[in-house]
């Protein structure tokens, strides 16, 4: 326990530090040269405020950067907790329809022509109702299976996916389309210090919280009996993990648009490193998912005179680090796929083949009574006058009726 302890309190101070360093660089990374000593002085305030670097660093730089981390966090955090509630290590934060809803809600104010501030409303707003379609339509089909609801976001994903074909059909083409793709593909590029004020609250009280709720996270992740078995009451726990989820992804993408892949490798990554623990994934993922948003917008800033969206740096990235991830746990998934087998294969021998073997022996009595008294005949005394053997006690089983 001592060395694990050990081994996370290492991995959260090397993240910490490289989150600081990647922090420092974005503010001083661009097409506009900074040098490391002027953001120093900047973040010291000894950097003149009518001074041109001054000007880059705090309406450019630092609301950019601020917000690549807050979204990081939040989408990260929202991947892991949908991943650890629903028990499925292959969804995302946009496996409840949150993130279809907000490009829907967006794509709508585009198409009506409203300002930049009423596009993040709207997404935000369309993103949390959507979550609440899926969960009304789970409760539709009486079941509280996490498999029915993983469904129902499914099919509502869907349903957003072709309304925003249809607001897309009837956009302008030569200007309205074309905001609606950029935006859909995700930019910090007209992010501002009003973005940072109202983001974040929101991501630093849902990972306040959820950093309090850790050891009940677990228990959630253990299913509904083993919850409540311990005493936990699982149906409020889970709904709040979802809503708060659905608050940071909502708000995430309604300020950069949708951007992928964070949610999904992020907690893979931890666990690799750290286990299952919540209690110890909890604060890597929002070191992680800061640092990994900060380098996609570092990419997308850097390298070309017109941005790189997000979608495309961090879907480029995801991909990439997720096959590695597969590699590293190739034998890990191997062997839980033979031990899945093997406990199937064990559930149909104790229950399914003598529950067979039984009733295919008592239909073949019925249908051979002479056999039964063949045997009565040729074994009068055996078993206190009952038919010996296997037919015997079979037999017994027959008179008592059907299982």
């Amino acid at each position: 326990m001592n060395t694990e302890n050990g081994g996370v309190r290492l991995y959260a101070a090397l993240s910490v530090i490289a989150f600081a360093a990647v922090f420092v660089t974005a503010l001083a990374v661009g097409r506009y040269s900074l040098s490391l000593g002027d953001v120093i002085d900047f973040l010291l305030g000894n950097l003149p405020h009518d001074s041109n670097p001054y000007k880059v660093i705090s309406e450019l730089r630092l609301p950019r950067t601020v917000i690549a981390a807050l979204v990081g966090i939040g989408l990260g955090l929202s991947g892991l907790l949908y991943q650890e509630t629903f028990q499925n290590k292959l969804v995302s934060p946009d496996f409840l329809g949150v993130t279809s809803g907000a490009c829907v809600g967006a794509a709508a104010a585009i198409l009506l022509g409203l300002s930049a501030a009423m596009i993040s409303l709207l997404a935000f707003i369309a993103g949390v109702v959507t979550v609440m379609l899926t969960l009304a339509l789970s409760k539709v089909f009486q079941n509280r299976s996490p498999t029915i609801l993983l469904l129902s976001g499914i099919i509502i994903g869907g349903l957003m996916s072709a309304l925003l074909a249809v607001i897309k059909y009837f956009a302008d083409p030569d200007s309205t389309l074309s905001s609606i793709t950029f935006w859909l593909m995700g930019s910090c590029e007209h992010t501002t210090m009003g973005d940072v004020a109202i983001l974040l609250p929101i991501i630093a009280t849902c990972a306040m919280v959820l950093v309090v709720l850790r050891w009940r996270i677990n228990l959630v992740a253990l299913g509904r009996e083993e919850a409540q078995t311990k005493g936990l009451n699982y149906t409020l726990y889970r709904r709040a993990i979802i809503l708060m989820a659905t608050l940071m992804t909502a708000s995430a993408v309604s300020i950069v648009g949708s951007v992928g892949w964070i949610g999904l490798v992020i907690p893979h990554m931890v666990r690799i490193l750290v286990g299952r623990n919540t209690a110890n994934t909890i604060p890597l993922t929002i070191l992680f998912g800061g640092i990994f948003m900060i380098l996609v917008d570092i990419i997308s800033r850097s390298f070309t005179d017109a941005e790189v969206p997000l979608a495309a740096i961090s879907g480029l990235f995801g991909t990439v680090i997720f096959i590695g991830i597969l590699y590293i746990k190739r034998r890990t998934i191997l062997e839980s796929d033979r031990s899945r087998q093997s406990i199937v294969r064990l559930r149909n021998r104790k229950g399914r083949c003598p529950g067979r073997n039984i009733i295919d022996l008592r239909e073949g009595l019925r249908q051979r009574p002479d056999r039964v008294e063949r045997l009565r005949k040729d074994h009068p005394d055996k078993g206190h006058g009952r038919i010996g053997g296997s037919e015997g006690r079979h037999r017994q089983a027959l008179r008592k009726g059907p299982l």
